[in-house]
């Protein structure tokens, strides 16, 4: 049985190779700031070569390759090989991307699909609740309108949030319904939660963790997020 990816995959081998030994190894020799000025560039240069984010369209900053797994799989063994940077992984890259390019706006993909590529925005997972886990349906967290209608105005809890205490932004489900059925008038809204009004707390676990802490819990005072930022 031959298990080789065959002579077109071996040549794109040699191809992600030689640009990992041009743009990657020099990094050998960097540390802390400039380090970190660096992945940020080496990740645009390895996308314009058409080697990550390959899903993403090029109008918002990917490289928008065909669908390949050979290749995909090359890539990822070789820059593993050489210990180079990926795609930004977290909760931006796998939930909130993928649902801008399916249901949102012009505006929004624009606004949110290249800082969160670049890590200038991370984002919180905002659906658990103290009452409310697996079953979303039962999300208390309220959104209503401002007076004039350009803000949502929300008030409530979200807790076990993944990456919260590093988060910029979350992307939520609040009840803006709450005569509606139980599944209904439910709306998913993105955040800013660099405002008043917004408290974390970080949740020590049983294992005593300190540091970044995994999870942590939010409590929402009237803290606003524009209209149009609902999805």
């Amino acid at each position: 049985m031959d298990l080789s990816y065959g002579a077109e995959a071996e040549a794109f081998r040699e191809q992600v190779r030689s640009f990992l030994k041009a743009a990657w190894a020099p990094a050998a020799e960097l540390r802390g700031a400039d380090l970190k000025a660096f992945i940020k560039d080496f990740r645009l240069k390895a996308t314009d070569k058409g080697y990550l984010y390959r899903s993403i369209p090029k109008l918002y900053g990917g490289s928008e390759q065909p669908v390949d797994v050979i290749k995909a799989q090359v890539i990822r063994e070789e820059f593993g090989k050489m210990r180079a940077p990926m795609e930004m992984g977290g909760n931006g890259m796998s939930m909130t991307v993928p649902t801008l390019l399916e249901k949102g706006t012009e505006e929004q993909k624009e606004l949110f699909i290249r800082k969160t590529m670049s890590g200038e925005y991370i984002w919180g997972q905002g659906y658990s609740e103290p009452g409310s886990g697996s079953d979303l349906a039962s999300v208390r967290t309220k959104g209503e309108l401002s007076a004039d209608g350009s803000k949502w105005i929300i008030n409530g809890q979200k807790i076990w949030t993944s990456q919260g205490m590093q988060s910029t932004h979350m992307f939520m489900l609040v009840r803006t319904e709450p005569d509606a059925p139980k599944h209904d008038g439910i709306t998913y809204l993105l955040i800013d939660l660099n405002q008043p009004g917004i408290t974390r707390r970080p949740i020590k676990q049983m294992t005593g963790e300190e540091g970044d802490h995994t999870f942590c819990e939010f409590f929402f005072d009237n803290a606003e997020t524009p209209v149009s930022w609902q999805v």
